[in-house]
Parts: structure tokens; sequence; C-alpha cells
């Protein structure tokens, strides 16, 4: 595509005309006298054509079609082999990091920990009022020396009716 441009522009600039400079050149011949001016006034005119390109000096490229697909394939190929490697390449980058940085490793951790606690919270739904967890509703939860008590309880009455038996 570039190379098609540059061909372009440079065939349509080789296709300007010639340009033709006219000069008209004044000066004053002076002789030997150097306080009395009796020179001669000389007048010549120039005429130049410049051309913008030397059509000798133009080379011309031309790429053999056989080199050029192997470059484009060899290119292709590598692109490829990159994107198929590209994670694996990712989890290298951050063992090797994670092995000179150990700090900022857990660092990341402690943020991707949080952003995949983040991601499971459930929406909070609307129009609905939050109750506390059944759970959390029982004193047992709050003082958990009550619910050791009442189980000391039951093993008492346990063992009590195993007496009676």
């Amino acid at each position: 595509m570039v190379y098609w441009l540059i061909f372009s522009v440079s065939k349509h600039l080789q296709e300007l005309p010639e340009i033709e400079v006219h000069l008209k050149v004044y000066y004053q011949k002076n002789e030997d006298n150097f306080i009395i001016n009796t020179g001669k006034v000389i007048q010549n005119n120039f005429h130049l054509k410049i051309p913008l390109f030397k059509h000798d000096c133009i080379p011309k490229p031309e790429f053999p079609l056989l080199s050029t697909w192997i470059q484009i394939g060899v290119i292709i190929f590598f692109l490829i082999i990159f994107g198929l490697f590209s994670s694996i390449l990712v989890q290298l980058k951050v063992l090797v990091s994670s092995s000179f940085y150990p700090n900022i490793e857990m660092t990341r951790i402690r943020y991707l920990h949080s952003k995949l606690l983040r991601s499971r919270e459930k929406p909070p739904q609307k129009n609905v009022k939050r109750k506390l967890n059944s759970f959390a509703q029982t004193l047992q939860f709050w003082f958990p020396i009550f619910q050791a008590m009442g189980t000391i309880r039951k093993k008492e009455k346990d063992m009590i009716n195993e007496n009676k038996v």
C-alpha cells in the first residue's frame, strides 16, 4: 500500500513539465578608474530549464513475487504463534515478576481476591426490605456462652435419661 502510494505520487510528479527560469542580469563593469565611473552596463539573459526529476536517476524497483510472499508468510506465521502463546507468556511474566517482587505480588493477590469477592456479591434487590439472617437473630449467635451452656444441659439431661432406663 505504501509502495503503491509512493509509486503513484512519483509517477504524477514525473509528468509535470520542466520549470523554465528566465533570468535577466544587469551589472556594471568598472574599468581602472576608481573615482570617475566610466564603466559599461552589461545586460545578460539566461534561460534555464530545470526538470523536477531526472529520469535516468529514478530507480524502478521490482519485487520478485516469490520473495515477497515468503517474507509476508514468515511475518504472519510469527504473529499467529505469538497470538497463540500470548496467554502463556502473560503467565510467565507474572511468575517472573512475582519471584523478583514478592511484595507487589502480595498486593496483586489481595486486589484480585477483593475483586473476586466483589464480583460474587449478589446485587441488592430493589424494593425489598432486608432481613437479618435468621441465625443472626438468635441469642446464641451473639452470646456463644449460652450455646455452650445449652449443650452442657442437653448432655446432662441425656445422661439422666440413660440412667433412668
